[in-house]
């Protein structure tokens, strides 16, 4: 009886160690990981990447950009996978046959998406360049396929670009749930103000318990870092900055041009790891031989739903008013915006 009761003992001791990772993959990973153990830990050693992020410390990246999202909202640039030492991963990305060119496409076709999504990914994460599927093919080719709990191998009952949707899905329910814009402003720190950097660091600490890296360009704010460890799969936990960026003293926190954001915001920014950026087009009124609005429409606007080609015939960019605001969009691949009336517009 004792010799049974020893076996059993070492059995379940046994059975314990092998659940700290997956056994099998067809399992569901959320059955076989080890709960409540924080990426970059001590007892995160050892501990599959299907549960936990190889690369294990995460920097979601929200830009300030004139142009580009609601006035009262920093727009996302990325979130980048790191070592825990904060080592930057390979410059081509962690698969390369995962490395898209198309994303934007595989977000609009992808099978569970949210009917909503392909408008916060215009509206809080777009491209100064116009580009979005460039850019968005960037940051998951060089970033997302680094995520290694988002493998098509640890996932069980995969449907095809599922990694590539909840790498984006996530990274905007984290801008959204970290908003930069109303942490500051709880402190008082407005656009048009030119604060010093310590307050700004101060209002984040207070809002969020933890200090972000602050970093401006030509003595500009243009953008804040947030960092995370990860538990439970996909459980975020934010964690101390790397540093303290590249702001000093009292700094432009400047006006950004647009609307403010009316319901649930997920940012829009844009972000190259290589590309310096430039002045956002500005707008223009009709000089096609129709007489048609085209240009890219900033600012304000009145009739939801509207929407004005870029270059009607030439582009597959058009705007489109939503929620007050003018959002640039693109046709899917291989289509142009064609112009109908002042205010509707299609892609063929």
């Amino acid at each position: 009886m004792k010799f049974t009761t020893i076996a059993a003992s070492l059995a379940i001791a046994a059975l314990s160690v092998v659940s700290a990772r997956p056994l099998n993959p067809l399992i569901p990973r959320a059955a076989t990981c080890p709960v409540n153990v924080l990426s970059c830990s001590s007892a995160s050693s050892g501990v599959s990447s299907c549960c936990l992020p190889s690369m294990g410390l995460l920097v979601l990246v929200q830009q300030w950009y004139q142009g580009l999202g609601p006035s009262d909202q920093f727009t996302m640039h990325g979130l980048w996978p790191d070592t825990c030492s904060g080592g930057q991963g390979n410059a081509n990305g962690c698969d390369s046959a995962r490395v898209y060119t198309d994303v934007e496409t595989r977000i609009q076709d992808y099978a569970n998406a949210d009917p909503s999504f392909m408008d916060q990914m215009n509206t809080y994460w777009s491209s100064y360049t116009g580009d979005n599927n460039a850019f968005w093919s960037h940051e998951w080719s060089k970033h997302g396929t680094c995520v290694s709990t988002l493998a098509p191998s640890c996932t069980s009952n995969y449907v095809q670009d599922q990694d590539v949707y909840n790498y984006f899905k996530q990274a905007l329910a984290l801008r959204q749930k970290y908003d930069l814009h109303a942490a500051l402003a709880a402190a008082g720190i407005l656009p048009g103000s030119t604060p010093n950097v310590a307050d700004m660091h101060t209002a984040i600490q207070n809002a969020f318990g933890v200090d972000a890296e602050i970093n401006c360009s030509s003595g500009s704010l243009s953008e804040i870092w947030l960092f995370f460890n990860v538990e439970n799969l996909d459980n975020y936990v934010l964690t101390g900055a790397q540093s303290k960026g590249s702001c000093s003293g009292a700094i432009s926190y400047f006006t950004k041009s647009g609307s403010p954001a009316d319901p649930p915001p997920t940012q829009t920014t844009t972000k190259s790891s290589t590309a310096t950026h430039t002045t956002t087009k500005t707008t223009t009124t009709g000089s096609a031989p129709t007489g048609l609005p085209s240009g890219i429409q900033k600012g304000s606007c009145s009739t939801s739903g509207a929407t004005v080609c870029v270059a009607s015939g030439s582009s597959n960019q058009y705007s489109k008013c939503n929620q007050g605001t003018w959002i640039l969009n693109q046709c899917k691949s291989g289509l142009v915006c064609v112009s109908d009336t002042q205010t509707t517009t299609h892609c063929a």
